[in-house]
């Protein structure tokens, strides 16, 4: 069974398996991460949740002009950030403690909130609006419906859960984020459920 309150701990086992599988040609992502750049001001701050090695997300910011600051809880893959994108800061902390002191342009969640409980990630609404300029520009994956479960990923049991559409809706509202695009199981993002919101301030 999974570490369900610190899956960042299973990737410090799986790092260098996840660095060799994760695919970097953007065949999924490109189109959500465009969004954001055309949607984002020019020399914009990204703030890069879950972001792993840096690598493909963070990396295509910054080849497009753009200051990141990733962070994610495992050492393993901050250390392969910092190798891979010398160019980004990158902070090694859990996001549910996340406490910058500044805000961002856009912050993208991709593939990694899914990996906190249903209240953490509900939780997590609070943080985005507090580290979100105006406009600023949120993105997230999730599951389809909601529910808990575990999947294996290099031979660990990796914890996922989601809330249900309507109450991603909701909290997007509760937080003032207005809803610009919503895909559930995109075909052409790896079937993944996608939301793009813009925070619209109180």
């Amino acid at each position: 069974m999974s570490n369900k309150d610190k899956v960042y701990e299973d990737y410090e086992k799986i790092a260098d398996w996840f660095d060799t599988v994760r695919m970097r040609d953007l065949s999924f992502e490109k189109s959500y991460l465009d969004m954001v750049i055309n949607l984002t001001k020019t020399n914009g701050k990204i703030l890069d949740l879950g972001c792993g090695m840096g690598e493909p997300v963070a990396k295509y910011f910054i080849n497009n002009g753009f200051q990141v600051i990733g962070v994610d809880g495992s050492s393993k893959m901050i250390e392969k950030a910092r190798r891979y994108i010398p160019q980004a800061e990158f902070y090694v902390q859990d996001m549910r403690q996340l406490n910058l002191g500044e805000k961002f342009d856009a912050i993208v969640l991709w593939h990694s909130l899914f990996h906190l409980s249903q209240d953490d990630q509900r939780m997590m609404f609070s943080c985005f609006k507090a580290h979100m300029n105006l406009d600023g520009i949120l993105v997230f994956t999730s599951g389809d419906k909601a529910g808990e479960e575990w999947s294996n990923n290099g031979g660990e049991n990796l914890y996922h859960a989601s809330l249900s559409p309507a109450e991603y809706q909701e909290l997007l509202e509760l937080h003032h984020f207005e809803l610009i695009t919503h895909k559930i199981k995109d075909p052409d993002c790896g079937d993944s459920t996608v939301w793009v919101a813009k925070y619209a301030g109180q």
